[in-house]
């Protein structure tokens, strides 16, 4: 039997998908890690699944990127949340849509490697909510 989705889950991977180095897991997420899903793809906004070849884990992959029109220096963000089998099915099938991913992040832990416009990359575990483009 599934949970609902959107529900705090106690404890999500192993400790090479979600432990509490960022720098280890980020480098472990983007090699270490089976593509499985394509949800939305777009040159300034994605969503994929991906998939933990270790324990398994789904994550749900965010890309945004911004455009400066003045530069051409594009803010990028990258958010990497931990997902539910149900919530995966749920963004497979469509019941689940990209832009309600917000409302899964509150009190969920997740990575976000920001790489703001004139500014440094900057990687960090982030606890609470977070925001999706909306209409995505």
């Amino acid at each position: 039997m599934g949970r609902p989705m959107g529900r705090p889950v106690a404890e999500f991977g192993c400790a090479k998908c979600y432990g509490e180095d960022e720098r280890a897991v980020w480098g472990r997420q983007r090699e270490g890690f089976e593509h499985e899903a394509e949800v939305a793809d777009g040159s300034l906004f994605a969503v994929n699944l991906r998939r933990c070849r270790e324990c398994s884990q789904k994550f749900v992959w965010i890309f945004t990127a911004v455009v400066d029109w003045m530069g051409g220096d594009d803010a990028q963000y990258v958010t990497v949340m931990p997902v539910t089998a149900d919530e995966a099915a749920g963004l497979t099938t469509g019941t689940l849509r990209p832009r309600d991913l917000g409302a899964l992040g509150r009190g969920r832990r997740h990575l976000n490697h920001d790489w703001p416009t004139g500014g440094p990359a900057r990687l960090h575990w982030r606890s609470g909510r977070f925001l999706v483009a909306e209409g995505r």
